[in-house]
């Protein structure tokens, strides 16, 4: 009785040990990194300030030439026309944005890597799949995916 025991907990545990692989690399290719060359500054179609603080850029596909991919740039400081350029210095880590406001134009400093990433727009332009990028140090495979949602369909 005792050896079969022993061989039903190994096969048992073998079977829980395959199945958490296969769970782990399913989960490993789910949480794959946004395409890196889908995020140039080439591609930055809008630029749209958010009223958490954050700037929302939208990205267009090359070929279709629709926004498929968004990112959240956190922003740094906010002046109220055009500014010329940044020093070496900031210029190493920020970025201007110049946006026609409600009261003229106006210069927005960013952080030049995002802090969100969102791909597979819907309809509505929210992104299904978003990374988080905690450390703004641009795509390089340490950012975590903190959703992915799938179509919802309405009657």
């Amino acid at each position: 009785m005792g050896r079969t025991n022993h061989l039903y907990l190994r096969s048992v545990s073998g079977l829980f040990l395959a199945g958490l692989f296969f769970l782990t690399q399913e989960t490993a290719a789910c949480q794959a990194s946004p395409d890196q060359m889908a995020f140039t500054w080439a591609l930055v179609e809008d630029a749209t300030p958010q009223p958490n603080g954050l700037m929302l850029l939208a990205y267009r596909d090359e070929e279709s030439l629709k926004i498929t991919h968004v990112s959240y740039h956190r922003v740094s400081a906010i002046f109220p026309a055009i500014q010329p350029s940044l020093s070496e210095a900031e210029a190493e880590h920020h970025s201007l944005l110049f946006i026609d406001g409600s009261f003229g134009p106006s210069t927005y400093v960013i952080f030049k890597e995002a802090l969100y990433y969102g791909t597979d727009l819907d309809n509505v332009g929210l992104p299904r799949r978003v990374w988080l990028d905690s450390e703004e140090d641009g795509l390089n495979g340490n950012e975590l995916l903190m959703f992915d949602r799938f179509d919802i369909t309405v009657p």
